[in-house]
């Protein structure tokens, strides 16, 4: 994997220029084009190098799930430069303001991708004023605001890598980056080698003026939306940044097709091609999605990047004080693959079932108490008797997607043969809710919840009616289809069985009556 990664960063610079490749796209006006050279690549983190397949994650690989953008605006203090630009609460709001309009339109263009932002706004001191700067002065003023952050070591790309991990982490977000917003209102909007936005393909930042250069202030989300997509893989399509219609990039490693540098034969608006136009009619071209990962092969309805598959391993068997086996299960949903970058999952594992035999599949829960993660670790008691026994578990994944399941015979002796259990499908009477069951007359207690996870269930001394007042998820819930009550039983031993899912009979629409209340 580590592999993969290290070879791609050489494809990418083999087939560019070693560091600047592309431009922010100029507006109409012939006076206002740039120059082809505002996206740069960097060298992958250092911590690369030692990672294992577990934290080989990006800052910013595709554009889906929640993701964590940090808004710097550096503050100059006036102990190297001069201090001439000063960021007021006017400004401080519309940088805001624009931010997050960008952010917004991104979201709405991808609908599938489940996109949600968390925005921090920070303001900086720094000893540098960092319009006066160039590209090639950049890690001055960068590397001094990070450092106030308290990242001190390396160089400030590797100081970028890991304030966007830890920014990362802090937030519970799966992917993170940082804008930097130079104050430029005292000046002409351009940085002192003429540029005014640029950004490092993959992240882990980009850096733009507060005026947005020729687009000013106005057009400044449009700039920040553009920048932002070269965040996460895209590649600008206008003619001045040569960019061939073969060129690839992103997690899904696609080409560039709708670029106008060497005629691709596509003629699609775009925010990579054009912004003004593009940012106000919602435009992103097929390509520059692609390239973002938003894109469905096999027209399910979800992305390729979210399209993933969980895996399952049967990781250790013991045995209880009970005598019946204890499993433990690890779970790991596998990343859609990628031919350049490290395959990664942001699809949270949704359940681990287990069933014997012809059962109805139970639910195991994850030692951490939730399912929250692409990884996860599950142990569960199986509540087996005398026997040979075939178990099958199986694990699925936010999306749906089931794993292929994985089956274990697990031989029991010393527990007697199973008792025998019996029940009907509950109903609803006069407000209550009824439960007829059957089991042996020594069995201690029967247990039954409206959650499968049987969190808090209500125990009862065993008997073979029983009666429950109505929960109040029946009360106050519209079914589309019959809900369902969960019960186990309680054995004379003491030990639980397997749960059963009864579906509960509903009566008849009735229509209540509410008091209205005149104010």
């Amino acid at each position: 994997m580590r592999t993969k990664l290290l070879l791609s960063m050489l494809l990418c610079l083999s087939i560019t220029p070693v560091a600047l490749i592309h431009a922010t796209p100029p507006i109409t006006t012939p006076e206002l084009a740039l120059p082809p050279n505002d996206v740069l690549i960097a060298p992958p983190p250092a911590t690369l190098a030692f990672a294992t397949d577990e934290d080989l994650r990006l800052p910013s690989q595709y554009l889906a799930g929640r993701v964590a953008v940090r808004l710097v605006l550096p503050e100059s203090n006036g102990l190297i430069d001069p201090s001439d630009e000063n960021w007021t609460p006017d400004q401080i709001e519309q940088v805001v303001s624009e931010t997050q309009a960008a952010l917004d339109w991104w979201r709405e263009r991808l609908p599938a991708a489940r996109l949600a932002f968390d925005l921090v706004v920070q303001t900086v001191p720094t000893n540098y004023e960092p319009i006066r700067y160039g590209i090639a002065q950049e890690g001055l003023w960068i590397s001094d605001v990070l450092r106030a952050w308290g990242y001190e070591g390396g160089n400030y790309i590797e100081q970028a890598y890991s304030a966007a991990f830890d920014l990362r982490d802090q937030r519970g977000a799966d992917w993170a980056t940082t804008i930097f917003i130079v104050n430029s209102a005292r000046d002409d909007g351009y940085f002192a080698d003429g540029r005014f936005a640029y950004a490092y393909l993959n992240g882990p930042f980009s850096v733009i003026t507060s005026d947005g250069g020729p687009y000013t202030t106005r057009w400044l989300r449009a700039v920040i939306a553009h920048e932002f997509a070269h965040l996460f893989g895209a590649l600008d399509q206008y003619s001045s940044a040569n960019v061939s219609c073969d060129l690839r990039s992103g997690y899904l490693f696609a080409p560039t097709t709708n670029s106008m540098f060497n005629n691709c034969g596509t003629n699609e608006p775009s925010i990579m091609r054009e912004l003004i136009t593009s940012f106000t009619i919602g435009a992103v071209d097929v390509s520059a999605r692609a390239q973002l990962g938003y894109r469905d092969s096999d027209g399910d309805g979800v992305i390729d990047v979210l399209d993933t598959t969980p895996t399952i391993t049967l990781t250790a068997t013991g045995q209880t004080l009970s005598h019946r086996p204890m499993v433990e299960l690890m779970v790991r949903d596998l990343g859609y693959p990628s031919p350049v970058q490290p395959d990664v999952s942001i699809n949270p594992i949704q359940l681990v079932e287990y069933r014997v035999g012809d059962s109805d599949w139970q639910l195991a829960l994850p030692v951490d108490g939730a399912f929250d993660q692409t990884r996860e670790v599950v142990q569960v008691e199986l509540p087996l008797y005398d026997g040979e026994h075939v178990v099958e578990f199986r694990a699925v994944n936010l999306v749906g997607n089931v794993s292929a399941p994985i089956k274990q015979t697990f031989t029991i002796s010393g527990l007697g043969v199973a008792p025998v259990y019996r029940l009907a499908p509950a109903f609803i009477q006069e407000q209550t809710l009824m439960v007829h069951v059957q089991a042996p007359p020594e069995t201690q207690a029967v247990e039954v919840s409206t959650r499968r996870d049987f969190v808090n269930p209500l125990r009862l001394p065993y008997r073979s009616e029983i009666v429950l007042p109505l929960p109040n998820e029946l009360v106050l819930s519209t079914f589309t289809h019959a809900p369902m009550l969960y019960v186990r039983f309680i054995d004379a031993a003491g030990l639980p069985s397997l749960v059963y899912a009864l579906p509960i009979d509903l009566p008849e629409p009735v229509m209540v009556m509410i008091p209205l209340v005149l104010r």
